[in-house]
């Protein structure tokens, strides 16, 4: 072969390879674009994943706190929020929770995880909104997404002194357990459920003004490959599905203890909950607050009657919410799971007649230092 013909095949192949990537680059392109102006065309759980924002990313709502080792939201942040095909307004206070404005002192305080936060629905619909305009009393939300009495005992510790509360609602959802394990091995979970109440500590949380000051700088040492690839909707698709190749591909596997009897009364899970549970009542009376146990329930009744027994055992208020079950259908955000506005007005039903028939441990006292140590 003659070095012009040669030159002629090498400046065809090039030319060839061109096109090639050209074509995969338009191609890649409108797939971004067409992901990007219908998520749902992989379906919901590909949407779930690239157009959530319970994440510490740039675009999320959290952020990381490693002194606490912990994670908190943004605080004073407003943003839109999608999952399950629902959208909602995501407001926070000046210390991060959901409410319109910071309530301090708070009447009453709320713990919980995303359903008491009020996944899926406005802010006027969440259990905290309503139950203020039921008691006209001022209330704190401190739920947040994936929270479990892990997360509840800190900011029980950190926050109670600072709010002054009258009562503390706690709200125990069926998943709670889970979540336990999902956060501590087992040794951990032992280590806390036999130390003495009074031995309990935890880290206050940084600044948050600090705290997000490193998140924008750990966002900033990102690498520009790693950008595109977390902006990436056709990136995010195949991450996708290479999970849901690997999901769906059977596999043998026994369940670990945990998975086996993680909702028997026994087990090492329901002994760290009710350890929790007496030490945030223990904090929340050391600040004249009353404390209740506010089951929900609707799968598993039984966890209702072991939270009953416990309650009735350690002389703990116990709000009945046995009636409030998957049967109501009404209740609860159809394809999702969560508290609708139906179901969080009877959430907040519930927590007023409570309130109203139970009055205050003690009136509260002018600010007097009662916002003093913390432990």
């Amino acid at each position: 072969m003659s070095e012009r013909a040669l030159r002629r095949r090498v400046r065809g192949f090039a030319l060839n390879a061109l096109l090639v990537l050209l074509a995969t680059a338009v191609a890649l392109g409108g797939l971004e674009l067409l992901l990007r102006a219908r998520p749902t065309l992989l379906g919901a759980d590909f949407a779930n994943g690239v157009l959530s924002k319970y994440t510490d990313d740039a675009a999320g709502i959290f952020y990381e706190d490693r002194q606490a080792q912990g994670r908190f939201m943004i605080p004073n942040l407003t943003t839109q929020m999608y999952y399950n095909g629902y959208t909602w307004t995501h407001h926070t206070d000046a210390l991060g929770f959901r409410n319109a404005t910071l309530a301090s002192p708070a009447d009453i305080v709320l713990l919980g995880d995303s359903l008491i936060y009020g996944h899926g629905v406005d802010f006027e619909s969440t259990v905290g909104a309503i139950l203020a305009q039921l008691t006209g009393l001022t209330v704190e939300n401190l739920a947040r997404q994936g929270d479990c009495t892990l997360q509840q005992a800190y900011l029980v510790t950190e926050f109670v002194p600072l709010l002054r509360p009258r009562y503390v609602l706690y709200f125990f959802f069926e998943n709670d357990l889970a979540d336990l394990h999902a956060f501590l091995d087992d040794d951990a979970m032992q280590a806390f459920i036999d130390r003495p109440l009074e031995e309990i500590h935890f880290a206050h949380r940084l600044d948050p003004a600090q705290a997000l000051r490193e998140r924008t700088a750990r966002l900033g040492r990102r690498s520009l490959l790693t950008r595109l690839k977390q902006s990436s909707y056709v990136y995010r698709a195949w991450r996708w599905l290479n999970w849901e190749l690997a999901f769906r591909r059977p596999a043998v596997k026994s369940p670990a203890p945990a998975e086996r009897d993680i909702g028997e009364e026994s087990s090492l899970a329901w002994r760290y909950t009710r350890k929790a549970i007496v030490y945030m009542r223990e904090v929340s009376r050391r600040h004249d607050a009353r404390f209740a146990i506010v089951p929900i329930t609707p799968n598993t009744a039984r966890y209702g009657d072991i939270l009953r027994r416990f309650a009735a055992q350690e002389n703990i208020d116990f709000i009945d919410t046995s009636a409030l079950t998957m049967a109501d259908a009404s209740l609860w955000l159809p394809w999702d799971g969560h508290l609708s506005d139906a179901g969080a007005r009877r959430f907040a039903e519930l927590a007023a007649a409570y309130v109203a028939a139970h009055p205050p441990i003690a009136p509260r006292l002018a600010d007097s230092g009662a916002a003093g140590a913390r432990r």
